[in-house]
């Protein structure tokens, strides 16, 4: 019930303005509040934070709102976006597996940065998973953390405005057909190419305009046919949503490519008149309903708290309906505990016959288990010889064991590698051991190698 007392405020930030968008879900549905969008006139860095900031503060202000969760949306080209390649069996330890190998992916020490993940999508059949890895120098971040002149309700979250502007279209109504299409931003300075698969972002692109080097028609043609080629040939028709200041300037040239349909930016039912304020709407609805990309880059000790009006509000509503209740049913209420404290005392004296029952069960299922056992020493045994020379075989050089466990429902192995994680799909393709996953994080030693524990079962 706290859901339907929910308020959420969605702020993106670009270089040249901030869009704000307000929403509240009531009992009557989910409803814009407010909006706004400020421009942003200072050149320096500095105080165009500040300017941005109290931009911010004047609108929540304005609007009365102290409680509000707060999600931001900062440019897509300020931060590392990467789309990689892990073995499934990390899947449990994700965040950490990724934390140690992080400058394997992002070119910077991982104390210099906040990052977030999100896996989406997993091939069981490959053994592989498919993950979004954002990271961001925390400099972008702290400044709008920092106690001068800082956002007075606090922060809930962070994130780019790409992921954001996906969580609009994928979780309106109206949004455009179809698991696959794409969203073509441009901008004065840049164009951002996204393709949405299955409401998530499968791919981002985000390229300078130089307008010295051909047109922009040409370099849109080009983005799209680059896109075209992670979608495979079974992608005969690709649908495009166009948005930002210079769409419209290559809506006829996409019009006549029998190849591409163009789909229009649905703004109905949201209340904003503008696509420019759909990030700071997309940004909103985190705080609002589940979104289906979850991209968070502010670490959870810096996030404001959960606010408790909603759960308050809840608790009243409870009160005032119970009581409601007792007033008005009160003599049912009466007869209805009558009747239950016979049931009561009738159930009261099946209590032991049924006692009883429980503990023959225990007898007979203790005998079963005795059984059992019996019967697994006639038919089982762990080949513990063959397990050990495919051990032998599996491990690489560059690494070694410093414990094997081997028992009747499998075994778990201790040592050290130069890369862990690679050892997971080297012993699950032995014939012999199914189910090999990590039984604890991946740590380091002082050598550099990495100390793993992996665990196994026996075909």
């Amino acid at each position: 019930m706290a859901l339907y007392f929910q308020s959420s405020v969605g702020i993106n930030i670009e270089s040249s303005r901030v869009s704000l968008v307000h929403l509240k879900r009531s009992f009557k549905g989910l409803c814009l509040a407010a909006h706004a969008i400020y421009p942003l006139e200072k050149d320096d860095p500095v105080e165009k934070t500040a300017e941005t900031k109290k931009s911010i503060n004047e609108f929540l202000k304005k609007q009365g709102i102290s409680s509000a969760d707060i999600f931001l949306g900062i440019r897509r080209d300020l931060t590392m976006l990467r789309y990689i390649e892990l073995p499934l069996a990390v899947k449990e330890n994700l965040r950490t597996t990724l934390q140690y190998e992080m400058e394997k992916y992002i070119p910077l020490p991982v104390g210099d940065i906040y990052f977030d993940c999100q896996i989406l999508a997993e091939d069981k059949e490959a053994n592989k998973l498919k993950v979004l890895l954002i990271g961001v120098k925390k400099e972008f971040i702290d400044q709008y953390l920092d106690n001068e002149n800082r956002i007075v309700t606090g922060i809930s979250g962070i994130e780019i405005n790409s992921t954001a502007l996906v969580n609009y279209f994928s979780c309106k109504t109206g949004a455009p057909n179809g698991d696959t299409y794409a969203i073509v931003c441009l901008g004065k300075e840049h164009l951002e190419m996204g393709l949405v698969k299955k409401k998530v972002l499968n791919y981002s692109r985000h390229v300078k305009i130089d307008k010295n080097t051909g047109s922009l028609q040409s370099l849109v043609l080009e983005e799209i046919e680059l896109l075209r080629k992670t979608l495979g040939p079974e992608q005969v028709r690709l649908e495009v949503v166009l948005c930002g200041p210079g769409a419209d300037n290559v809506v006829e040239l996409l019009k006549e490519r029998e190849d591409i349909g163009i789909r229009p930016f649905e703004l109905s039912g949201t209340g904003i008149p503008s696509d420019i304020l759909a990030p700071a709407y997309g940004l909103a609805l985190k705080g609002i309903q589940k979104a289906p990309m979850g991209i968070n880059l502010l670490p959870a000790g810096l996030r404001k708290k959960v606010s408790k009006v909603g759960y308050y509000a809840m608790f009243v509503l409870a009160g005032l309906l119970i009581l409601s209740i007792l007033a008005w049913g009160g003599g049912n209420l009466l007869r209805q505990k009558r009747v239950s404290d016979k049931l009561d005392s009738e159930i009261k004296q099946l209590g032991a016959e049924v006692e009883e029952i429980n503990r023959t069960q225990a007898r007979i299922k203790e005998l079963e288990n005795k059984i059992d056992a019996i019967n697994t020493l006639y038919r089982r045994h762990v080949p513990a010889l063959s397990v050990l020379r495919d051990l032998s075989k599996d491990i690489p050089e560059g690494a070694w064991l410093d414990r094997i466990t081997i028992t009747d429902k499998g075994g778990d192995i201790e040592g050290h590698a130069d890369s862990a994680s690679a050892l997971i799909p080297l012993l699950a393709a032995s014939p012999l051991l199914k189910d090999v996953a990590f039984l604890s994080p991946i740590t380091k030693s002082k050598d550099g190698k990495e100390k793993f524990r992996i665990g196994f079962k026996v075909r």
